[in-house]
């Protein structure tokens, strides 16, 4: 539910910013495969407060761990409906966590698939996992929350870096966060040359009982705060739109979960 400050954010950032290619990892690669798709802001923010029904579900005893604790057939049903609605016009990548071997993987456009969307957000333990070209996957955010390395594999120069949950809403996130970083092995270097401009809420969006269940005043303050952090940023940092940048680098969109 957090990504509703992604939609706030972005009705900021697009009168003053066209990326060349966008990334995302967890929620942030729904809202991306949209952004990139040419949705505009306010289409972006309607989905957001309409839904609802994504956040109801019902808990189980599944047979199988990779099935999740969470049956989430609407929420599966609103990924393939956003994938099948929507066609990158630029350069996309969705980032997804790998099983075994244990890593990150970026998956570029047009190989996405919306089973690619659906397991990008296939938070861990709750919800479905799902397996393509033989290996499983789950949530993008596992390792890394924003996703810069994979907007480093862009070869782009600077980045406007959107992060709804700079902080895990559950005691011990951060070190978890390390841990999975640690264990994966992963190459981050791609992203060290960029130039970052992040975009973060100063204090969490909430709980986790507040990340899973969508309430509207909760989403309503979500898309302000989202809109307001961009738009201080734009203020702040006018260098880094193509208005007033004196660099020629390619520029990307990284929402992060």
């Amino acid at each position: 539910m957090f990504g509703a400050y992604h939609a706030g954010a972005w009705k900021a950032l697009a009168p003053h910013f066209a990326p060349d290619a966008v990334v995302g990892a967890s929620v942030g690669s729904l809202n991306g495969w949209a952004i990139a798709g040419g949705i505009e802001p306010d289409r972006l923010i309607e989905r957001w407060m309409h839904a609802e029904a994504a956040g109801k579900f019902e808990l189980r005893w599944p047979a199988r761990w990779r099935d999740g604790l969470v049956s989430v057939p609407y929420l599966e049903e609103q990924i393939r409906e956003m994938h099948g609605h929507f066609t990158p016009r630029i350069p996309f990548g969705v980032v997804l966590t790998r099983l075994r071997p244990f890593g990150p993987v970026l998956t570029r456009a047009p190989d996405v698939t919306w089973r690619h969307l659906a397991s990008s957000c296939s938070v861990p333990v709750l919800f479905p996992h799902y397996r393509l070209d033989g290996a499983l996957y789950t949530d993008g955010g596992l390792v890394q929350a924003l996703p810069l390395w994979a907007a480093g594999e862009f070869g782009c120069g600077r980045a406007i870096a959107i992060h709804c949950l700079p902080t895990l809403p559950f005691p011990g996130g951060r070190m978890a966060s390390k841990l999975m970083r640690a264990v994966s092995r992963h190459d981050f270097s791609a992203a060290a040359e960029m130039s970052v401009l992040t975009i973060a809420p100063a204090e969490p969006l909430g709980g986790l009982r507040d990340f899973l269940r969508w309430k509207r005043d909760s989403v309503e303050g979500w898309i302000e705060r989202g809109f307001l952090d961009a738009e201080a940023a734009i203020a702040a940092h006018p260098e880094c739109f193509p208005g007033n940048a004196a660099s020629g680098d390619a520029r990307i969109l990284a929402n992060g979960s």
